[in-house]
Formats: structure tokens, sequence, C-alpha cells
């Protein structure tokens, strides 16, 4: 593996993050990598490494959807999307959709699917908990 190509999976996990030390380590690998990007080599690495991260963000959003696809007139996306992560429901569809936004595809990271994940099983006990008399 090539200084490069090692390079591109210590961005990898950190893609999505927006914390301050991720965001600075993301600015530092971002430079390297367009500093070093200037060979045919590392040109078909990164363009390789591009179309494969492309395909996953594609099979996630498949993923997503197929789980939810069948109860997703019961799930309350905006009622998640508000109370869960703090957003619109337009927010929340469009990661679920993977819709283009400004031009560029976004999906749910690992940590907002474990808030969603969260957010339906606490609604599933509370619906669980209603009982009429």
């Amino acid at each position: 593996m090539t200084e490069y190509e090692k390079k591109l999976q210590e961005l990898k996990p950190i893609m999505a993050l927006t914390d301050s030390e991720s965001m600075n380590k993301k600015e530092m690998l971002l430079q390297w990598l367009e500093a070093h990007s200037d060979n045919d080599e590392n040109q078909k690495i990164l363009d390789a490494f591009i179309e494969k991260g492309l395909a996953e963000e594609k099979e996630d959003i498949l993923a997503i959807r197929r789980q939810i696809e069948s109860v997703y007139d019961l799930v309350p996306i905006s009622y998640i999307a508000k109370h869960y992560f703090g957003k619109s429901r337009a927010w929340l569809y469009q990661r679920v959709n993977g819709n283009k936004v400004r031009g560029k595809v976004y999906s749910l990271n690992d940590q907002q699917k474990e808030t969603f994940n969260n957010a339906l099983q606490d609604i599933a006990k509370q619906i669980g908990s209603i009982r009429l008399t």
C-alpha cells in the first residue's frame, strides 16, 4: 500500500465527522493528498477511491430504504427529525432517500443511523406502553 493510499484510508472514517479534531485532521489530510495528486498513479488511486465510496454510499442508501420501506408510512419522519436530530423533516427525508442537496448526495452517517435506530426503539416502547381502558 502506497503512502497515498494510507492517507486515503485515514481520511475515510472521518469524512462525515464534524467535530473540531476530525475537521482539523481532514483538512491536513486533504492538503497532503492535494499536494501529492500530481502524478497519474495517485490520480488513478484517488479516482478508484471516489468510485468505491460512491458505490458504498449508494448501497447504504438502498439498504436504509429496504429496511424502512415496509413501514415507511408508519414512521413519523417529521417527529424523529425534530425531536431526535433537531432538524427538519426535509433534512431527514433527504438523507434517508439519498437526495442531492447543493449537488452532493447525503445519507445518514453511522452516528446518525444509531440515533435513528434509537428513535425507532424509543417510539416503539412508547407505543407499546399505551393501553386503552
